[in-house]
């Protein structure tokens, strides 16, 4: 493939279980992150569907020879989410099932596609640029931000008003991304970007990209050092012929 990552997930200091999970498919241009919600078990169930349903869905895909695009991608959606919300319907014992979606998809050497929803991140990093969100947190506080208020209590950082499970959700984010002018990219559920500052986060990728096993590990490290309150997950993608 035109390009390659390498992720790895860690359950943190503070936490029983981890509710994170994530694809990297280097032979298919597949990487995704969903990080759980609720801190209960229905989070890691809805984690662990959401990528088996991206995975099932770009297959389809594939074997019809189509991409994920503006005019699939819709659909590529309502099977992740309506996955989650079916099984939250026949297994009622299982409370919270819902869970962020971040996911890069690559096309070409120099065109991705990225579906998005909730407050994980993808980052895209050039070695002279430095580190750059790609994605917004689709958060309160967030959404508050936007339309010009107070950002409102610190807990609003962390309330979602878009994730797939959501039996009302209407919209989400995707959408092309060019990739000609990044050296590399970033995946991460925000147990990473909220423990790490971004200023870290982009010395980690200037010294590490070129070897992401080595760049995923150190920013695992780093979120540990720092208390390693949350799950934290990370996937760094890089050109092949770097």
């Amino acid at each position: 493939m035109f390009w390659t990552g390498y992720g790895a997930t860690d359950v943190g200091l503070r936490r029983d279980q981890n509710e994170d999970a994530f694809l990297v498919d280097n032979e298919r241009g597949w990487f995704a992150v969903a990080d759980g919600v609720g801190g209960t078990p229905g989070g890691g169930i809805a984690s662990k569907l959401a990528i088996i349903e991206f995975k099932s869905r770009l297959s389809e895909l594939a074997k019809s020879a189509s991409l994920v695009s503006d005019d699939t991608a819709p659909a590529v959606i309502r099977g992740i989410n309506n996955a989650i919300v079916d099984f939250g319907l026949t297994h009622q014992s299982t409370p919270n099932l819902a869970t962020t979606f971040t996911a890069l998809v690559i096309l070409t050497t120099n065109q991705g596609y990225l579906l998005h929803a909730g407050d994980s991140r993808l980052y895209g990093f050039h070695d002279e640029l430095g580190l750059t969100a790609l994605t917004a947190e689709h958060t309160l506080a967030t959404e508050r931000r936007n339309q010009g208020l107070e950002s409102g209590r610190p807990e609003d950082e962390n309330v979602l008003v878009n994730c797939m499970g959501n039996l009302n959700m209407n919209w989400t984010e995707y959408r092309s991304i060019d990739l000609a002018n990044y050296d590399a990219f970033l995946l991460c559920s925000d147990g990473l970007n909220k423990m790490v500052p971004h200023d870290r986060l982009e010395q980690i990728m200037r010294g590490n990209w070129r070897d992401p096993q080595t760049c995923v590990g150190r920013m695992i490290d780093s979120a540990l050092n720092v208390g390693g309150y949350d799950n934290t997950t990370a996937i760094m993608i890089k050109r092949q012929n770097e």
